[in-house]
């Protein structure tokens, strides 16, 4: 690789986290005063990162929890959480992310192995308890066991504050 080359990569690294951390002021503030137009900033920024470091784990989760979380975008969620997965497969909160996305998209036999193998992996006792709480809601629906569920009555379920 030449030396403009590895220069480049590497003011790309450094690009894709500050557009993270960006993101993540976006995220803050959308949060704290209900504005939308912020989400979509962090969604930019995240994508941003992704684009000049699609080997960056982070934005693709942060943009994940935002998309479930805050904009309710289940599918582009467990999208993005499944590529932070691949990229990171020890990220035990991705786990827990993902199966709430799993799960207020009405896919609850894959909400039920995330949200299982967070359990496995996961060190927080918070977000520990939080996970057993969402299984025993799953299970304790009729026809979990058969996928025959409809779990577009279930409240959002989430925690307000970051796995």
């Amino acid at each position: 690789m030449s030396l403009k080359q590895t220069a480049k990569n590497a003011w790309n690294w450094v690009r894709a986290r500050v557009y993270r951390m960006e993101g993540d002021t976006h995220r803050h503030f959308g949060n704290n005063y209900g504005d939308l137009k912020e989400y979509w900033a962090a969604v930019e920024d995240y994508t941003r990162a992704t684009v000049l470091d699609p080997s960056y784990a982070e934005p693709y989760y942060c943009r994940g929890v935002l998309y479930w979380r805050e904009i309710g975008n289940y599918c582009r969620a467990i999208q993005d959480l499944t590529r932070a997965l691949e990229l990171d497969p020890s990220r035990a909160e991705a786990y827990f992310n993902r199966g709430m996305a799993y799960k207020l998209h009405e896919q609850s036999d894959k909400a039920i192995a995330d949200l299982e193998r967070y359990l496995t992996i996961g060190k927080d006792p918070y977000w520990l308890e939080a996970a057993g709480r969402q299984l025993t809601e799953l299970r304790n629906e009729p026809g979990w066991e058969s996928g025959e569920r409809d779990l577009g009555s279930l409240p959002p379920g989430g925690e307000t504050s970051e796995v």
